[in-house]
């Protein structure tokens, strides 16, 4: 005789073909019910698409979508956690499954539920915040840490990147003293972020701690200081504070984690994640051949998956690079390529802040400012917790006749990430801010910061220029030449007038200071020999892209 399962509050009689909720009779089809059983006698196991198809429709032929209406309708009764999606594998049931004793007829033995199996990993970064711990002893602050914890996981919620345990799983570990390998290993996941709320007069400090659970090791930590006058300002500002810090560290984690599996067992977003490493490579170490090498990564991602959000904007980010740079072999081919990439990303999923960012990008490389402005307002409105967006928000600004309202959001943008493991570009952005204002100075600076980081050529770029608007000409050649040695195609490019700048004023400057910067080089390769430049009118022949 089939024994009833139980999970959580549910019990599964398989001979009688019914599912209780609390002792409540549950309305389900019978394709729904079958599904249902598959997962839960399988629960130990990712089960694949094909074998449920065969399970729950035995000898027949049915589309796949069929299975997709059916998961939805289980995940709504079950609760949005209890299967699990596994990119190009299948899905997993993921609630501790057990038989109940009186069943068995084991009513008066020791028998008890077991402890909670340990959950899968997610295919992408998963995430539990728990309750704030409340050090200071006064009960009335319970509201305001209890409220900051929502805010948390809304705000990393608007992340599509991460997997994130929704509240009443997380708060049913409030008050009590847990490991978070033990927490992880329940809510099947490998990141938790706890902290800490101290109130003493008018003055609260909020500690946090971010933390891979699998590896028992501290990913990220930081405090803040704040005082306390309007309780909902103040969530909302440490919380925004807190999101926009701990997120890139998270996917500088994932990438480092990546490089240590073997690629014959990565899954689709895992080689999507390092096709996103190996851009980060390409900005930071000036090798452009690196980017042809991430649009190769994002293309196997989609061999395995062809919905994968990641890889597709992988591809968006990796071409709107070699138009930036001039490494294109063909500009044409290369936008309409990452347009077509990006427009999938959106179909897949209209809210996703990173498919808007970019396109952004791509909007800006290809001289498209008000769109380029449109799609960060928008990304920026999805996720405002993204310095990335704000940065090249304000870097649009800034050459769009607006500096100052632009050098604004690039040091807000810092701001919200200090410790950014990109800081270099969040610098470079900035330095890109100053020079529109004319603080040449300023700019040089900031571009120095940034090269100090990491050799990327869009700052030494903006260096050079800034140089020639201090009339410091033989520091701007010297410059130069390491840059053309660095990055010809984009010093070519430049030299043929492809800039991204639209304020008239802005880009007459940079065509000047170039110009002033090449004339002292003392002597120069020939540029017929790089790679060919984009050439600006060739980005008007494409249509417009999709809204």
């Amino acid at each position: 005789m089939l024994q009833p399962l139980l999970f959580g509050r549910f019990r599964l009689l398989r001979a009688e073909r019914r599912l209780l909720d609390g002792g409540t009779p549950v309305s389900l089809g019978s394709r729904a019910f079958d599904l249902l059983v598959a997962l839960v006698e399988q629960h130990d196991q990712v089960v694949s698409k094909e074998a449920l198809l065969q399970q729950v429709w035995p000898g027949v032929i049915v589309e796949e979508n069929n299975l997709t209406v059916h998961m939805s309708t289980l995940r709504k009764v079950l609760g949005p956690d209890a299967v699990s999606t596994v990119s190009g594998r299948g899905y997993q049931f993921t609630m501790p499954v057990w038989t109940d004793p009186a069943d068995a007829g084991l009513a008066n033995s020791s028998f008890a539920p077991p402890a909670a199996a340990a959950l899968p990993l997610p295919d992408k970064p998963s995430i539990a915040v728990l309750p704030f711990a409340h050090l200071g002893g006064d009960a009335s602050q319970d509201d305001f840490i209890d409220g900051l914890t929502d805010e948390l996981i809304t705000s990393l919620s608007r992340f599509r990147s991460l997997f994130v345990i929704s509240r009443n799983s997380v708060f049913t570990y409030k008050g009590q003293s847990t490991d978070v390998r033990t927490v992880a290993r329940e809510l099947g996941v490998r990141y938790v972020l706890e902290g800490s709320v101290r109130r003493a007069g008018a003055r609260v400090r909020v500690s946090a701690e971010l933390i891979d659970a699998v590896s028992a090791s501290q990913i990220w930590a930081e405090r803040y200081d704040r005082l306390l006058e309007d309780v909902f300002v103040l969530q909302d500002e440490v919380a925004h504070a807190i999101v926009a810090a701990m997120a890139p560290q998270i996917e500088t984690s994932e990438i480092g984690r990546l490089r240590g599996i073997r690629p014959g067992n990565l899954t689709a977003y895992e080689i999507a994640q390092r096709a996103w490493a190996r851009t980060r490579e390409a900005l930071s170490q000036s090798s452009y051949a690196l980017l042809d090498e991430a649009i190769a990564l994002a293309r196997q991602a989609l061999a395995i998956d062809r919905r994968s959000s990641a890889a597709l904007n992988a591809i968006v980010d990796a071409q709107s690079w070699h138009l930036y740079f001039g490494t294109a072999a063909s500009a044409k081919t290369s936008l309409a390529d990452a347009l077509d990439a990006a427009g999938q990303a959106l179909a897949i999923d209209s809210a996703d802040h990173l498919a808007y960012r970019g396109r952004g990008w791509l909007m800006l490389v290809a001289g498209r400012m008000p769109e380029a402005m449109s799609d960060f307002r928008r990304s920026l409105a999805l996720n405002p917790n993204d310095s990335f967006t704000l940065a090249r928000l304000g870097m649009c600004e800034s050459v769009s006749g607006t500096p100052a309202a632009g050098a604004r959001q690039c040091l807000q943008a810092l701001r919200l990430s200090p410790r950014d493991p990109l800081r270099f570009h969040l610098l470079d952005n900035l330095a890109w801010a100053y020079f529109a204002s004319r603080s040449y100075a300023n700019a040089i600076d900031t571009a120095r910061q940034s090269l100090r980081e990491a050799e990327f050529s869009g700052a030494r770029l903006c260096l050079i220029l800034s140089l020639a608007g201090l009339d410091e000409l033989a520091a701007a050649a010297v410059e130069l030449q390491d840059l053309r040695r660095r990055a010809p195609a984009m010093v070519a490019a430049r030299l043929n007038g492809v800039w991204l700048a639209v304020d008239p004023e802005v880009r007459q400057r940079e065509v000047d200071f170039l110009n002033m910067a090449n004339a002292c080089v003392p002597s120069k390769p020939a540029l017929e020999t790089t790679a060919p430049a984009l050439e600006p009118q060739s980005i008007t022949d494409l249509p417009p892209r999709q809204p």
